[in-house]
């Protein structure tokens, strides 16, 4: 049945055993409600609790009012929190999963979308990253905030949870209070090594005080925070060694990274192309130094992965947090001997964290039923009939709905132009940085299609004469979307060509000095610049955004930039370009209007934004009796949108009253 026998080995945890070594982290949905998760978060982790983890851990729960890290925080220390959490945990125990909370409160780290409340701290160090400046905390707040951590233990133990998680990563209080660089307090919770542990020590022995013995507690920590002045491995080596000698320490969550610097979050959430596993070796050390179970997560994308780090002795449990956002049955398809069928997450951090850092409950671009349970499911259960589609467009937003329709029984034909599946994806695959993405969601479509039913036709330049042929119940138009072109003085130079001819290799010769404009603040400007430089050429990257890569998630951000930088790319925001002559280019500012002209340029690359297909739409609209439109022939977006489009659309087929042309997120 499986060969991952370490992985779906039984452990005890403290009081607690798990069925399994897989874990779902905290990580935040945003389904709370004036602190108070709602039943869409119970639907959430239920789905995953069904697929098989071992062990949720739930999002951050503020121990205090002041470590309400945002608008949608859960309120740990609020009695109202018991029945929430007796809810989640009755669902979740259901199917053997363990559910423990987070203990949190960030300190200095305080990012709420809406008003936002002062910051403590051990001292008045401000967070780099957010602007924040704290005030150092009395030792009446001090002694108040460690109450919180335990009376949010007890009623964490009070809603039916198994455990509880204390959070002293990334750099949130706890940290703040050991660490030198953000501690310069002169009394007994500052100074000394030991004084500056006494926080997390006091933390902890009051937490068992209110617990008990029959409760499973322990902690998360960054090994290294990765950045210039935070800690490193030999540091957590330390604080791990005089913690367990202190006081009980069930396990260690081992994690890497810093809230206060840029650098130092992309650790929070790394995105692809960082490399898989990386904190496995810092894991092993924190294991030696503790003589604890040690949990370890951040790209551990496959159970292989996962399976390789148990049995190796590097941890105990693994965090596979975005493999069960993307894929809830990873567990039981791994333990099943389907590893084939599992989605693997791509890495893009779109709709996980992405959601998060703009108020939106948690999504997932390859599986756009993540946070949308409750309504998705109600979809599904509702009786519909089978009906003949054809779906033009092989790109993300078709192959989703041609999937989705085959999972109902419908007769699915999918037809497009290419040779080959995929569309834009086979662009993004020949990035230097996207590479991993899209040949990962690539290879999700394709074997999910080797096993159905769906009739696919490449080649095919259909019409309406062909359609007629067909005689479809249903035609799904996903035709996707082309470069645009600005038609300004000098735009048909020989020097120009789009980011798609470049990545396509039907671009022209590339000379040494290279502009690249960027209009939408995406991957495309920024992958051509990085391309081309690591090919040697002198690159500017000019940008009409206020600032490089600014539609891009923050911490994939933060390693474009870094490669930007080391390559020595020249940029430039606030600029669009103005027109072409000779052997200069105009560019023009968009706040002052005034213009620079930039000579010996050898090559101009355009990434100025997109235009829908919509032609082919027009031709056939009323050539089936439903038609639709999604994806970027709609509109072009993202990728996000293309393949909720693709769900969306296809679980109306087949219902009453479906003539709408378009899908509403």
């Amino acid at each position: 049945m499986t060969n991952y026998k370490h992985l779906f080995s039984p452990i005890e945890i403290g009081h607690t055993e798990l069925k399994n070594r897989i874990l779902s982290t905290a990580h935040q949905t945003n389904h709370v409600d004036c602190g108070i998760p709602t039943p869409e978060m119970t639907a959430y982790h239920s789905a995953r609790a069904k697929g098989g983890a071992g062990l949720i851990v739930l999002e951050a729960a503020a121990v205090h009012e002041s470590g309400m890290l945002t608008t949608h925080t859960i309120a740990g220390f609020d009695q109202r929190i018991v029945p929430a959490y007796l809810e989640i945990a009755n669902e979740v125990h259901q199917f053997g999963t363990k559910v423990f909370s987070q203990l949190f409160h960030g300190g200095r780290e305080v990012v709420s979308s809406d008003y936002r409340t002062a910051a403590l701290a051990p001292s008045a160090v401000p967070s780099l990253r957010f602007g924040t400046m704290p005030r150092p905390m009395s030792i009446e707040e001090i002694k108040d905030v460690i109450e919180g951590f335990a009376r949010s233990a007890k009623l964490a133990k009070e809603g039916g949870l198994d455990g509880v998680e204390i959070c002293c990563s990334h750099g949130y209080l706890p940290a703040q209070f050991w660490s030198g660089q953000t501690n310069h307090r002169t009394d007994k919770y500052g100074g000394s090594f030991e004084n500056r542990m006494r926080f997390i020590v006091e933390v902890m022995q009051q937490v068992w005080q209110e617990v008990g013995e029959d409760f499973t507690v322990g902690i998360r920590m960054s090994a290294d925070e990765m950045t210039m002045d935070g800690l490193d491995v030999k540091d957590s080596v330390q604080i791990v060694e005089y913690l367990v000698d202190q006081v009980r320490v069930d396990f260690i969550n081992v994690t890497s990274g810093d809230s206060s610097t840029f650098a130092g979050s992309t650790h929070i959430v790394p995105p692809s192309p960082v490399k898989h596993g990386y904190n496995s070796p810092q894991a092993f050390k924190i294991r030696m130094a503790g003589a604890v179970p040690v949990f370890v997560g951040s790209r551990i994308v496959d159970p292989v992965e996962a399976e390789q780090i148990v049995a190796t002795g590097k941890a105990d449990v693994v965090g596979m947090t975005r493999s069960l956002i993307v894929d809830p049955e990873m567990p039981n398809k791994a333990k099943e001997g389907n590893h084939h069928l599992i989605d693997a997450c791509i890495g893009c951090l779109q709709a996980c964290i992405g959601h998060y850092h703009k108020g939106l409950a948690i999504g997932c671009v390859q599986n756009p039923t993540a946070g949308k349970e409750l309504k998705v499911q109600a979809l599904r259960k509702t009786p519909r009939e089978k009906k003949k589609v054809l779906i033009i467009g092989a790109g993300p937003a078709g192959l989703k709905a041609a999937l989705t329709l085959d999972e109902f029984g419908h007769e699915v034909i999918l037809a497009d132009k290419e040779d080959e599946v995929g569309g834009l994806l086979q662009t993004l695959r020949r990035a230097p940085m996207r590479q991993e993405l899209a040949e990962t969601m690539l290879d999700n479509f394709i074997k999910k299609l080797s096993v159905s039913n769906v009739n696919v036709k490449l080649g095919w330049h259909i019409g309406p004469e062909e359609i007629k042929g067909l005689s479809p119940d249903v035609i799904i138009c996903a035709v996707g979307s082309r470069p645009y072109i600005p038609q300004i003085s000098g735009i048909n130079d020989p020097r120009v060509c789009t980011v798609d001819q470049l990545f396509n290799y039907r671009g022209k010769n590339i000379g040494k000095n290279v502009l690249v404009f960027d209009f939408g603040g995406d991957w495309p400007g920024m992958e051509a610049a990085i391309d081309l430089a690591e090919k040697g050429h002198q690159v500017t990257l000019i940008s009409s955004r206020l600032y490089i890569g600014e539609e891009v998630h923050q911490y994939l951000r933060n390693e474009y930039l870094k490669k930007l930088y080391q390559l020595n790319i020249k940029m430039i925001p606030h600029y669009d370009l103005g027109e072409i002559k000779e052997d200069k280019v105009v560019i023009r500012n968009l706040f002052s209007y005034e213009k620079e002209t930039i000579k010996n340029v050898d090559s101009i690359i355009l990434s100025l934004g997109r235009v829908p297909n919509v032609e082919l739409y027009e031709q056939i609209k009323d050539s089936a009796p439903e038609v639709w439109q999604i994806g970027d022939c709609l509109a072009p977006r993202t990728l996000e949108e293309a393949t909720f489009e693709g769900l969306m659309t296809s679980l109306q087929i087949g219902l009453q009253g479906t003539k709408s042309l378009q899908v509403k997120q």
